[in-house]
């Protein structure tokens, strides 16, 4: 938490919302603060959602993907201030190429 408050102090981000679930389980998206956030997100309250690394999400490469792509299908965006959130555009390039290699037939 202290390095999010951090990125934000040093990067001028003034209007900010903290969720944290602290003692549950990150392979699913069955959380309140999670869902609070998805909540948020969906009524329009977010603009950026800001984690310390892609597993905050999920542990399950797939579900951030798909969490992913149904931020910014409502317009929002998602930095990871470890970096990796550049490997999320990658890992969703291979994701949608596999998919498509299974569609095809031989």
């Amino acid at each position: 938490m202290q390095r999010l408050l951090y990125h934000a102090s040093q990067n001028g981000i003034a209007a900010f919302a903290l969720y944290a679930d602290n003692g549950y389980n990150g392979l699913n998206f069955d959380r309140p603060a999670f869902s609070l956030m998805q909540q948020d997100m969906r009524n329009g309250r977010l603009e950026k959602i800001i984690v310390a690394s892609l597993d905050r999400i999920s542990r399950n490469c797939l579900d951030v993907i798909a969490f992913a792509d149904c931020a910014a299908g409502l317009g929002v965006s998602i930095e990871a201030i470890n970096g990796d959130h550049a490997a999320l555009d990658c890992s969703r390039q291979l994701y949608a190429a596999l998919a498509a290699k299974g569609g095809e037939r031989r």
